[in-house]
């Protein structure tokens, strides 16, 4: 086993606060009422179990990346490693606008809680003095109010992660216990008549489990906050995947009871979507749960807001400090050491389009990018397990020579990438390529052809009037995704080692794949839309300014925020720049000796 639970460190404990307090926020406070009353009625308990399944896959995948790169970027950073830098930044673009618009989105939530609780007087008083917005692109008004909150979360990160983490984690815990109110009273004062009456427990159906699936995975969009602070952890090897799958098992818990909770509490029907659990409540005249649900929901969408007001700079910083983005952006301050301009600016985009955009626009707007970033990591997972080493050998070759020789003869080459023993009949056709090509070649296949099953299904396959042409349609692509999983599985996963992998390999990696694009074909036309308006913008940066300022062929100058070893040395956030190393006379000098090995009875 990976962990012992009961021995949490304090970085753990963290990172752990970070997570939870990023991912449940405004996802249960506020979709919750949508989904159960439009999308899926009670059934809302399936939908988070179906959305937390798959965040949890991207979860597991995220887990392994942070132990093997625990550098700041997320997705961005494993996704160079693995595939390259065009798809790196294709990943850190869309990164960038899932935090943005889940920073926004989360002020503009907050800003409409607190305002129900004085019966919107802020609301009121901003239309009165500004006037209402009358483009159907934005919100009703300009949420004055709102801006200003995002405003002043970020001036709270600003004095430093240190100072800010107390008032996160203390907000995290407030959060809970009022969860634990609501799924107490809920049950409590309950009817069980609510999962039975009008339509039953899935009014909707299955089509409407899988669309609420869609809409609450972003009550889960957060667990990628613990990740993306790989550098700042002091043994991230232990703390990021212990605290990525223990924040994602209590949110996905929390998630199920409080949703079952609120339908059983009230008849989906009647919910009321912008307040759903201080109107279920006051309906019953429990004014003093209402009052406390409504702190609890400020709580919870503070620590959202801080999750993503964290992240954001963070991964701007990697892709700044890697050229591919503005290079001012990568400037630490020496006081604080965290960038300021960075957050400063970013802070203040959030804030206006918080200003601007209501809730619905912005939410519909951030699955999409935060799926294709969970799918390319996923990916990614598969193609690093099978990439070949740099080393000639398994294990430590640098102990090769001290072993006897019974257990010297246990060491082998280094077989990453190539076809296993009993897949030899295969050689004729794929030997002649370099090792790990054929895999990459086939998870790329494996995704596209589910691209195209999901498409089918979802506007063309109509389960009650199969033809001819679904079976033949459907058959050739199942067969196409076995045949693309046979052929991964065919070849050997290379010698690395690290404290936390994903396990069954490729499986797993690959669920998380389709469980990712089937939700993404759930997203409307208007959504992928305004998606490749937003890469337009990004690929007019990359191709005009990221490509001509590149780090990715200057291997002496790539730098990273210094690990926490380093911390004692030089402040946090300062640039540490890679030596070129001196060559000398012993580098021509082969790694492992022939008369060496023969003498020590290797070859026999």
């Amino acid at each position: 086993m990976l962990v012992n639970v009961c021995l949490l460190t304090p970085s753990t404990m963290f990172y752990c606060c970070t997570g939870i307090g990023h991912m449940v926020g405004a996802g249960i406070y506020v979709l919750i009422g949508t989904v159960a009353k439009e999308m899926a009625g009670p059934a809302i308990i399936l939908s988070f179990m179906l959305a937390g399944a798959a965040s949890m896959l991207a979860a597991l995948c995220y887990a392994e990346f942070g132990t093997r790169i625990p550098k700041a970027g997320s997705a961005y950073v494993y996704t160079y490693v693995s595939v390259g830098e065009f798809w790196a930044f294709v990943i850190g673009w869309n990164i960038i606008l899932e935090h943005m618009i889940g920073a926004a989105s989360v002020a503009r939530a907050w800003s409409g809680f607190f305002d129900s609780m004085f019966d919107n007087v802020i609301r009121n008083t901003t239309i009165s003095v500004l006037g209402e917005l009358h483009e159907t692109l934005f919100g009703k008004y300009p949420d004055v109010f709102a801006f200003f909150v995002c405003l002043l979360h970020a001036c709270i990160l600003g004095v430093g992660v240190k100072t800010s983490s107390y008032m996160n984690s203390f907000l995290t815990l407030v959060n809970l216990g009022v969860m634990a109110v609501i799924v107490v009273a809920g049950y409590y004062y309950g009817n069980s008549d609510n999962w039975s009456s009008d339509g039953g427990f899935m009014p909707y159906g299955t089509t409407g489990i899988i669309a609420g699936a869609a809409t609450c995975f972003y009550a889960y969009v957060g667990f990628d906050s613990i990740a993306t602070s790989g550098e700042e952890a002091k043994d991230p090897a232990y703390s990021i995947p212990v605290a990525t799958i223990i924040a994602m098992s209590v949110v996905c818990t929390g998630y199920v009871l409080v949703s079952g909770a609120l339908t059983f509490l009230v008849p989906y029907w009647s919910i009321v979507p912008d307040a759903a659990f201080p109107a279920a409540f006051a309906g019953l005249d429990l004014n003093w749960i209402k009052y406390l649900v409504s702190v609890g929901a400020l709580c919870g969408m503070t620590t959202t807001l801080f999750g993503s007001l964290y992240s954001l700079p963070r991964c701007i910083y990697a892709m700044a400090d890697d050229g591919l983005v503005f290079k001012f952006l990568a400037k630490v301050n020496k006081k604080t050491q965290i960038p300021i301009i960075n957050l400063a600016i970013s802070a203040f985009l959030c804030a206006l389009i918080a200003l601007f955009f209501d809730l619905e626009k912005l939410v519909e707007f951030m699955s999409i990018g935060t799926l294709l970033a969970y799918t390319i990591v996923s990916a990614s997972v598969i193609i690093l397990r099978y990439r070949p080493t740099n080393r000639g050998l398994v294990r430590d070759s640098s102990s090769l020579l001290e072993l006897p020789t019974s257990q010297a003869d246990s060491f082998e080459m280094d077989m990453g990438g190539r076809l296993k023993p009993s897949y030899k009949f295969l050689e004729p056709f794929f030997g002649e390529f370099e090792p790990g090509y054929i895999v990459c070649v086939s998870i790329g296949w494996f995704t596209s052809s589910t691209v195209v099953l999901c498409v089918y299904i979802q506007y063309w396959f109509n389960i009650q009037h199969v033809s001819w042409i679904d079976g033949i349609v459907l058959t050739a692509l199942g067969t196409d995704l076995i045949l693309c999983q046979f052929l991964i599985e065919a070849h050997e996963q290379n010698s690395t080692e690290l404290p936390f992998m994903v396990p069954h390999v490729p499986l797993i990696p690959s669920l998380s794949i389709v469980c990712n694009i089937v939700l993404m074909t759930n997203l409307n036309l208007l959504t992928w839309i305004r998606f490749f308006i937003w890469m337009v913008i990004g690929l007019l940066i990359y191709f005009l300014y990221g490509m001509h300022h590149s780090k990715e062929n200057d291997v002496t100058s790539y730098s990273v925020l210094l690990s926490s070893s380093e911390a004692g040395k030089t402040p946090w956030g300062a640039i540490n720049k890679s030596r070129k190393r001196v060559k000398t006379e012993d580098d021509r000098k082969p790694i492992i000796d022939n008369e060496e090995l023969a003498d020590n009875g290797y070859y026999h």
